[in-house]
């Protein structure tokens, strides 16, 4: 096979390429193991900040009952 006019043999091109290939290969699944654990952790958090806001709630409810009561006196 000629490359700007060198003779490469064909066996040499496809293993080249094939490594190539691995290598891409095994960086998209470092890549997406990346962006899984990335997922996870941005659920974890939005679950503790919904849990977070929940309680603010509560305690705002709680004020407001407390100051509810401290004006019927």
């Amino acid at each position: 096979m000629l490359v700007f006019g060198v003779d490469i043999p064909l066996v040499e091109v496809i293993f080249v390429l094939s490594i190539i290939i691995f290598i891409l290969l095994i960086e998209a699944i470092v890549v997406i193991s990346l962006l899984i654990k990335q997922m996870n952790k941005t659920k974890k958090l939005t679950g503790l900040i919904e849990k977070l806001s929940n309680t603010i709630l509560e305690i705002k409810k709680k004020e407001i009952e407390q100051l509810d009561k401290l004006k019927r006196r």
